[in-house]
């Protein structure tokens, strides 16, 4: 098991599917943590969990990504915190339903491109400071690789696997000297939206991806953007 004691990072959907039981696990590593959801109650019930089963305090970061006022304040509410960041992990998505893309609302689209796409964007361009004071900072983003050829009904989902594949790999080009790692992790069983799971899936295959997440994206790799399969 790879050792991050005292690792520090932000994890955004940290209360969602997969965000969660990698929350937990970091947690139960002694990793650093601030973790990000859109409800007080449910990061919550994540903190009180944590504190049960491993004794650890992690700091805890409400915010609704449709909220541009989140992002003004988001650097300097993790930097009086950490003056740096070693990693920085984003899981957070809303995918509505399917659909033929224009049979959604004007606003309905809006909220879906403000947090699977633009959200994405929007951490990267607060947080980047932080991660450039780190040695060897990561960030690791999920997508379904199918999905972001483009398949028909997955509107937003599809768009926003192909932007982030797109994105990571403009950022890393970008930042090659700063030794910013840029991870894609594709999930396969992800065809349904980033936050929602086929019923039938069992708990068990959340909990083997949060692990085989963490290891893959903290081995010890070359100074690139790669796209890990899970």
């Amino acid at each position: 098991m790879i050792n991050l004691k005292n690792n520090k990072g932000i994890i955004f959907g940290a209360t969602g599917f997969i965000g969660r039981q990698v929350a937990l696990e970091m947690s139960k590593r002694k990793v650093k943590l601030v973790l990000h959801g859109k409800t007080k109650k449910k990061l919550e019930e994540l903190y009180d969990e944590i504190q049960n089963q491993y004794n650890i305090k992690q700091i805890l970061l409400p915010g609704d990504f449709k909220k541009k006022s989140f992002f003004d304040t988001l650097l300097s509410l993790v930097s009086s915190r950490f003056s740096e960041l070693d990693f920085l992990m984003h899981f957070a998505g809303n995918f509505e339903r399917l659909s033929p893309l224009t049979n959604f609302s004007h606003s309905e689209w809006d909220a879906m491109v403000e947090i699977n796409i633009n959200s994405y964007w929007r951490v990267l361009k607060e947080l980047e400071p932080l991660l450039k004071k780190s040695r060897k900072p990561k960030v690791i983003f999920t997508i379904n690789e199918n999905s972001s050829n483009g398949l028909p009904y997955q509107n937003i989902f599809s768009l926003s696997s192909a932007t982030k594949k797109n994105l990571g790999s403009i950022f890393f080009q970008e930042n090659k000297k700063l030794k910013i790692e840029m991870i894609i992790a594709n999930i396969p069983f992800l065809n349904n939206g980033q936050t929602s799971i086929i019923k039938s899936k069992k708990k068990e295959l959340r909990d083997d991806i949060a692990l085989r997440i963490i290891e893959k994206a903290f081995k010890d790799k070359k100074n690139e953007t790669a796209i890990i399969n899970l």
